[in-house]
């Protein structure tokens, strides 16, 4: 490095002009002048860069916030919507209760005259079973007076009975 620096001072002194290497002297005057080159030139650049940083954040502020109204628009909207449909489910929850009452009624009352027709028939079904059994009572009490008076009446009907019965029944019919 120190040949580098002793060539680089024999050249200055031969044309005039030179570079200093010696980076103490020259380290802070370099960085000063490159950076105010750089200031100087890319301050356009910069301030485009970041005005239209600034303009892109601008606008996606303003997209977010339009997407925040609309949410609340639609929130509000869904509000709405849901109190809606909460009170038509207590319509329909009342409506239910109503008719399922009313078809409970109707069924209570079309099994109480399904038990009336019921009773109606076993009672018409009793009594014609009673009359049933009443006419064979009669019948078997007739047959066995019959098998009696067959057996007792050839010995006990003589002529005499046979007119007067004959005489009795021609009066009744006469």
């Amino acid at each position: 490095m120190f040949f580098l620096t002793l060539l680089a001072q024999v050249e200055v002194e031969q044309r005039g002009f030179g570079l200093n290497f010696n980076i103490l002297e020259t380290n802070l005057i370099n960085i000063l002048l490159v950076g105010g080159l750089v200031i100087y030139l890319a301050r356009g650049y910069f301030s485009r860069v970041l005005g239209e940083r600034r303009r892109e954040l601008e606008t996606r502020i303003q997209e977010v916030e339009e997407r925040a109204r609309k949410a609340e628009q639609d929130l509000a909207e869904a509000k709405r919507n849901l109190s809606t449909a909460e009170a038509q489910a207590q319509q329909i929850l009342a409506e239910s209760r109503t008719n399922a009452a009313r078809v409970r009624q109707q069924i209570l009352d079309q099994a109480e005259l399904d038990i009336a027709r019921v009773r109606e028939s076993a009672d018409r079904d009793l009594q014609t079973e009673q009359q049933r059994i009443l006419t064979q009572v009669r019948l078997k009490v007739v047959r066995d007076a019959l098998a009696r008076l067959q057996q007792t009446l050839p010995g006990e009907l003589n002529e005499e009975t046979q007119r007067r019965l004959v005489d009795q029944s021609i009066q009744r019919l006469g």
